[in-house]
């Protein structure tokens, strides 16, 4: 018969399975409460705790809860007995991440650059891969698509020599960014490499991220059923995982789909579905991306007065350029152009921003009506 001390520790290893093979699974809200459970049941400040501290935080910031894996990444980090015992830097790179999501893009490039620093010195390539991905995306949110794509390019050179399993996400980073400098055969074939790789894995996860950038790389080529189709395929894995966070991006990719078929109804009730996570994860960004399509929805669609249309417009762009969204600001000023709701620019300061942000989508602007297909 076990002493209660061997019992303990049986406990211990079952439940630390069962977080580990709901973290693997991409079951993120679950693996966040058993760690949560595991932590407390084991000594504080020990190497087993605080590794599982650090992956409760990486579960709560993958499951949206942004907010509680920030206070968790300082805690780990900041913490004197943290310094003293353990490397920091993989959660200074959570709270950078965190940060990023939370619309503060400065302050997670800062953290990131130092995270990448302290990885060199450590000679960690796993560490350098990852930095130089959430460096190349973090950047990409900020509008600078050439330094995000020397980041991207950097990372799957690494990538290719060893550690596989990155490839996943990095080609789909790759795919995003292109799609947004209008390169968009080139964006479905990095998110087709991306699906092979996440399928080649069994990562439901990695399978519905790259099935929705699949489905948004068709929707610019207006394929619709085809975008139907992998829009599908990253629905129901979002949902059997539990996700909140690309969730929303999914719906919003399905509603920008039904707008531009003039299907109403159907991009009403995505959008509203969408809003109702970005709100949950606070998701600042995702929210900007609403308004990109609802401001189109009610403009061809809408029973709102032009001056309402006009102050949600407006409030989205404040929004945007206070928290550097330089690429989503530019899309709000060619609305604010296509609707006469402001003082008409010039299209030609439109094609210089998109320039700037190193994307040749601005070539389309010239022939954009609404519905605007936003990449």
């Amino acid at each position: 018969m076990p002493r209660p001390r061997q019992q303990e520790q049986s406990r211990h290893s079952s439940l630390w399975e069962q977080a580990e093979k709901a973290y693997a699974e991409s079951r993120y809200a679950e693996a966040a409460r058993l760690y949560s459970r595991l932590t407390r049941a084991l000594p504080a400040w020990t190497a087993e705790w605080y590794t599982c501290q650090l992956h409760r935080a990486h579960c709560l910031r993958l499951a949206g809860a942004f907010h509680q894996a920030l206070r968790l990444y300082r805690q780990l980090g900041q913490d004197n007995r943290s310094r003293a015992n353990f490397s920091t830097t993989d959660a200074l790179v959570g709270q950078a991440l965190a940060l990023r999501a939370l619309g503060h893009l400065s302050t997670a490039l800062a953290f990131l650059q130092q995270a990448l620093q302290s990885y060199r010195k450590r000679r960690d390539t796993e560490g350098i891969i990852h930095t130089l991905w959430a460096l190349g995306t973090t950047l990409r949110f900020a509008g600078d698509f050439r330094s995000a794509q020397h980041y991207l390019q950097y990372a799957l050179q690494l990538c290719k020599k060893d550690h596989t399993d990155a490839l996943t996400y990095l080609y789909c980073a790759l795919g995003g960014l292109s799609r947004m400098q209008g390169a968009f055969k080139r964006s479905l074939t990095y998110y087709l490499r991306a699906h092979t790789y996440a399928m080649r894995n069994e990562d439901p996860f990695g399978i519905a991220y790259s099935a929705c950038g699949i489905a948004n790389a068709y929707r610019m080529f207006q394929a619709w059923e085809l975008a139907e189709h992998y829009f599908s395929i990253a629905r129901l894995h979002y949902e059997q995982i539990g996700d909140r966070l690309s969730y929303a991006y999914t719906l919003w990719g399905e509603a920008m789909s039904s707008l531009l078929q003039s299907r109403w109804d159907s991009a009403e009730e995505r959008l509203q579905a969408a809003e109702a996570l970005f709100r949950q994860t606070g998701d600042r960004r995702g929210r900007v991306y609403l308004t990109l399509a609802r401001l189109q929805l009610l403009a061809l669609h809408g029973q709102a007065p032009p001056a309402e249309i006009h102050a949600l417009l407006r409030q989205a762009l404040r929004q945007s350029q206070r928290h550097g969204y330089r690429f989503e600001a530019l899309h709000l000023r060619l609305l604010e152009h296509l609707m006469g709701v402001a003082p008409i620019q010039p299209l030609s300061t439109l094609w210089h921003g998109y320039r700037q942000c190193g994307s040749l989508w601005f070539r389309r602007v010239l022939t954009c009506s609404l519905p605007v297909n936003f990449p």
